[in-house]
């Protein structure tokens, strides 16, 4: 008896260390799938509309058609990840619902993105390719991104395991977000990219298409799902259209989660979407590498936190650390304008020069803190899984999941609507064009690296100081603002704490034990008593109007024969 008494602690510890290998594993097939993900979409978020400017002719009317596309594009994109969340929710294959989306959205949008960056089109041609092509990538993409960040959730619903997976894959998202960014500058301005900037933007896009499927063979052929249960046969647990709009819309908290996102993407998505490359490019030089460098402490900071996060918010808590993510990026942002303002820049390479650029540098790492805020809000989304099921009794991984890319894609939309007003105010095609032409003549090999960075030299000499003060001034004060209004909204909104989150898990935990011991012993179904709980006034104005919308769609599309 006490030999096997004593034998207790190490069965039980190496129980733990076997419980624990799967999870570890997991984490890491998950966490790399997304590095080629991460690279491709921020070439196309981030420089498609660099990558026209400086390669294509364009004027304003043409700037705000494709302004035009992408919004309507990036709606349409948006409005489809519920839906496209619903179709993963209602997979079932022997790979499990996440993978063979997964494998189907990369390699297709691996082969938009070739065609995007490699067409030999200009002007009113290219534009209307674009328009095809950029419906195209918001119907892929969202294939592989829905089905990608759902499974997360599904993956642990251990608090600190959460912090530790998502950590991770955001820690991977910003190695394929920091290797975008030492890339694409290198091979596509500047006196290093001697081909010229078209041909660098070929030889990119075609590296993020084969990154994107090669990382995400990592994800599909690594991680291990759990066994998902079996649709019933009558298809009465069947997630139909109207019932996605009254999951989302029920769910007070994923709704204000979702909120708190998307005012944070708009406000800080228009510097990486454009203004602080062509920031750099007019005030301190042409050069690609300078943008690496400013982005340096930046990337080293966010990187800090992402590693550090779930030390950070076990010593401290979720909420504190957000807090300080967002007051880091006010702070940031503040300083960089009064830097640009105050300073003036001097000629190349002078001591002015220099002692602007580091300031501006060092003022951006403080904003590196601030990135983290946005991934503390993914982690919170993803406990509106367990808040969901503590309501409702279902989890709903993949429909609740899919307003994550909701708000990013909605987000890039306003972004670049914002951005394109800001580059026609500051009359920015007044200069990218001529800097086109000089690109495309490189390309060709009509003129030398030489020749083609002295004529750009000379355009970006003439670009007025109005114009570099309109750009960091947009560049600066829009941040500010809409991270000041997310941080009062999840201070009023935001109830989902970490005591009460492990409160709702345990009282679900017991009430799963309970249905399951009264199944036992009875031959009925027991059915699933949902707790009482006050619905917020958000959720009561969206769930009538969208259920009943969505019920008349879903009904008159069921309304024939082989469906009764």
């Amino acid at each position: 008896m006490e030999e096997t008494i004593s034998k207790k602690p190490n069965v039980i510890s190496r129980l733990k260390t076997e419980l624990k290998k799967p999870f570890t594993k997991n984490m890491l097939m998950f966490s790399l799938g997304t590095i080629g993900r991460d690279f491709l979409y921020f070439l196309f978020n981030s420089f498609l509309m660099t990558f026209i400017l400086f390669t294509k002719t364009t004027d304003n009317k043409m700037l705000m058609v494709v302004g035009a596309i992408i919004v309507v594009a990036r709606i349409f994109d948006a409005l489809n990840d519920p839906i496209m969340g619903g179709i993963v929710e209602n997979t079932r294959t022997k790979w499990g619902k996440y993978k063979p989306w997964q494998l189907l959205g990369a390699v297709l949008t691996g082969a938009v993105i070739i065609s995007v960056f490699c067409v030999k089109l200009d002007g009113w041609s290219y534009i209307g390719f674009l328009a095809f092509a950029y419906l195209m990538f918001s119907i892929t993409f969202t294939m592989n991104d829905i089905s990608y960040w759902g499974m997360l959730p599904s993956l642990t619903s251990d608090e600190h395991e959460r912090n530790k997976l998502t950590s991770c894959a955001q820690l991977l998202a910003s190695a394929g977000i920091g290797l975008a960014t030492l890339l694409i500058p290198l091979f596509t301005t500047g006196s290093l990219a001697k081909w010229g900037a078209p041909t660098g933007y070929k030889v990119i896009g075609i590296i993020s298409a084969v990154l994107m499927v090669l990382f995400q063979l990592f994800t599909i052929l690594g991680v291990k799902e759990k066994p998902l249960p079996p649709i019933k046969p009558d298809k009465s647990d069947r997630l139909t259209l109207k019932k996605m709009f009254q999951t989302i819309a029920k769910n007070d908290q994923l709704l204000w989660c979702a909120l708190i996102m998307l005012i944070f993407s708009i406000g800080t998505g228009v510097v990486g979407g454009g203004l602080l490359t062509m920031y750099v490019y007019f005030e301190f030089g042409y050069e690609g590498g300078y943008t690496l460098l400013i982005g340096l402490g930046y990337g080293i900071i966010s990187t800090l936190f992402t590693a550090t996060y779930p030390w950070l918010s076990k010593k401290f808590g979720r909420n504190k650390v957000l807090y300080s993510a967002g007051i880091a990026t006010v702070f940031g942002y503040a300083l960089m304008l009064i830097f640009a303002l105050a300073i003036p820049t001097g000629a190349p390479k002078s001591s002015e020069w220099f002692a602007k650029f580091i300031l501006i540098a060092v003022a951006y790492t403080f904003i590196g803190y601030g990135a983290g805020f946005y991934m503390i809000m993914v982690i919170n989304m993803a406990n509106t899984v367990e808040y969901n099921e503590w309501k409702y009794g279902q989890r709903n991984e993949s429909l609740i999941f899919s307003l994550r890319p909701f708000t990013a894609k909605l987000s890039s939309a306003l972004t670049q609507a914002l951005v394109i007003g800001v580059y026609a105010v500051a009359s920015i095609t007044t200069y990218t064009n001529a800097i086109s032409n000089i690109e495309n003549e490189a390309s060709k090999n009509l003129i030398t690296n030489k020749v083609k960075m002295e004529k750009i030299t000379e355009i970006i000499n003439k670009v007025s100081l109005q114009d570099r003060q309109i750009l960091v001034s947009c560049m600066c004060i829009i941040p500010i603002v809409f991270m000041i209004v997310a941080l009062i909204l999840y201070k009023k909104k935001c109830t989902l704490s970490e005591t009460r989150l492990a409160e709702m898990v345990r009282e679900t935990e017991a009430r799963k034990l309970a249905l399951a011991g009264a199944t036992e012993n009875t031959d009925e179904s027991v059915a699933f008593e949902e707790p009482v709980a006050e619905e917020s006034a958000l959720a009561n104005d969206v769930v009538s109007p969208l259920s009943e919308i969505a019920e008349n769609v879903e009904d008159a599309a069921l309304n024939t024969p082989d469906n009764e």
